[in-house]
């Protein structure tokens, strides 16, 4: 860039990006103000100026500054993705993405560009976009750990559990003390329910970074009981005195062994409201404490046991298949009901279509697959007789789909039917949703039901239902 009188000084450059560099942002923002002031068409001072404002959270007056930026160099890319960054931070996605792209039109191998691209669809939902953004950022730099470890969120998200696992080891093949990846690939391998495995990738990202408190917490979801998971959750706290789920989790395994303090705590406090709280406060009030889990591969275990296992099992919502797999091993005959494209609704911040496999449809020996809404396969399978059920596994989410399944399958039901809960407790409003199906089908036919087996880390609960 050339100085004179249409440019600042290279002195005053240098000190402008000092100051930046340095962090002081607002004596940076104070500067480039100034500087402005003389030089309005100068496009690297409206970055700048951007950078400072995005860094002081003034995510607007940021925004606009970028604007200003590109009405002077229209083709800058590097505008555009600063542009996109910002608006992102804002939380407009769908603007984000656009400026994203609009950089990648002007210069088609910007790897950040690809990679904040695919970040972007994958907060938005799009996680098929977002995937073919991270492959084409890897296409240009494929020694990107960071882009193989977002990959690998984005897969896991979408259901692909042994590709994400693929991915998060590239990214330690590249970096091998990436403690994010260690700790993702331990959560992909804890949902494919190799425990064991996923410990070891916890403790390899806890070796890296001992104060890693997301690592800790982890590790509570593959404890076989109370004492281990006590350990991690203290472990938690040490590492982050202020982990709200850890706190949360602390208190009600205390009260499952018999020590309400730490719950009455809780309950006077400004959390009393929390979804954990609320979903404590009902377990409280149960006629006897159920069996507490922390993994939902004990927890099915627990049902199993509890079954009878020459009888088939009935899954409504299968997504990937990851639970019907296991089940299929203990029963060796399953139905199961799914659109395999998601959601058909909104769900909270869930959007309608996500937990979609693609329509994939999982393969699984003695398992039968019905595929289509609800409201339109039971109708049909339910018309003639079926077998009385081992278990069934409620895994639909919204009160919508759970109420209709749990009426259609009414006639496979008796008393000595598990019946698991897939999203009973812990949720925003988990009150309106499986809970609310379950407590209105059996007001609606005079049934009670009998609270076997609850885990608050996967928001699960097994029930029998009494007066069948």
């Amino acid at each position: 860039m050339a100085t004179g009188p249409e440019n600042p000084s290279p002195e005053q450059i240098q000190h402008l990006i000092r100051l930046y560099s340095e962090g002081e942002l607002s004596e940076a923002l104070v500067q480039a103000r100034q500087l402005l002031q003389s030089y309005p068409k100068l496009s690297f001072l409206h970055n700048i100026q951007g950078a400072a404002l995005v860094g002081l959270g003034q995510f607007d007056a940021a925004i606009e500054s970028y604007r200003q930026a590109l009405l002077i160099e229209p083709g800058d890319a590097k505008t555009y993705f600063n542009l996109g960054n910002a608006l992102n931070d804002s939380g407009d996605a769908a603007a984000a993405i656009h400026s994203y792209e609009q950089a990648l039109m002007i210069q088609p191998d910007y790897v950040l560009a690809h990679v904040n691209l695919g970040n972007a669809c994958k907060d938005a939902g799009n996680l098929v976009q977002a995937i073919q953004s991270y492959h084409h950022a890897l296409e240009i730099d494929p020694n990107f750990a960071e882009v193989y470890n977002n990959l690998g969120n984005a897969l896991k998200d979408k259901g692909d559990l042994e590709q994400a696992i693929a991915s998060y080891r590239q990214a330690l093949e590249i970096e091998p003390d990436y403690a994010q990846a260690h700790n993702n690939l331990g959560t992909a391998l804890k949902d494919k329910g190799e425990l064991e495995l996923a410990r070891t990738s916890y403790r390899q990202a806890l070796e890296i970074k001992p104060d890693y408190a997301d690592a800790a917490w982890n590790m509570v979801g593959t404890a076989e009981d109370m004492d281990d998971a006590e350990y991690w959750m203290r472990s938690c706290l040490a590492a982050d005195q202020d982990y709200l789920s850890a706190k949360i989790a602390l208190g009600v395994l205390e009260f499952f062994r018999g020590d309400r303090t730490g719950f009455d705590e809780l309950m006077k406090s400004s959390l009393r409201d929390h979804p954990t709280m609320r979903s404590m406060e009902w377990v409280s009030t149960l006629p006897s404490l159920p069996k507490l889990y922390f993994q939902r591969w004990a927890f099915f275990d627990r049902a199993i046991e509890l079954s009878i296992q020459d009888r088939p099992f009935y899954e409504f919502g299968v997504f990937t298949g990851e639970s019907f797999k296991y089940l299929i091993n203990a029963f060796g005959k399953g139905f199961g009901f799914d659109t395999f494209e998601g959601l058909p609704e909104d769900w909270g911040e869930e959007k309608a279509g996500s937990y979609s496999s693609g329509g994939n449809i999982p393969e699984a020996a003695g398992g039968e697959f019905i595929v289509g809404k609800f409201e339109d396969t039971l109708p049909s399978f339910f018309s003639e007789p079926r077998l009385l059920a081992s278990v069934i596994n409620f895994d639909a989410d919204l009160y919508s789909s759970t109420i209709c399944a749990l009426n259609f399958s009414k006639p496979v039901i008796d008393r000595h039917t598990i019946l698991i809960f897939d999203e009973f407790i812990v949720n925003e409003h988990w009150e309106q949703d499986e809970y609310k199906a379950l407590n209105e089908f059996c007001v609606a036919n005079n049934y009670t039901f009998e609270v076997l087996a609850v885990s608050f880390f996967t928001k699960q609960v097994a029930v029998k239902l009494v007066g069948v």
